[in-house]
């Protein structure tokens, strides 16, 4: 899945990492996580709030939230 879907982050879940056990889909509140094929997938990318939950949750470490530094130019 693309780290960013509509402008928008979404977690970058590593599925050679992922065990499948489904704590972040658990752990979500706005459930964009789901169980796919024994693995976690940003099912729901829209929907994401990008709270990091899912990211300290994961006991394996395969979640990880990509982040856009913005400079502002000086003036």
């Amino acid at each position: 899945m693309d780290s960013f879907s509509e402008d928008r982050p979404v977690p970058i879940i590593d599925p050679g990492l992922c065990d499948g056990c489904g704590l972040c889909v658990l752990a979500c509140p706005s459930h964009a996580l789901a169980l796919e094929h024994g693995k976690a997938v940003v099912a729901r990318p829209n929907a994401c709030q990008y709270d990091g939950y899912c990211e300290m949750i994961c006991p394996v470490q395969a979640i990880s939230r990509p982040f856009l530094i913005i400079t502002i130019p000086q003036e």
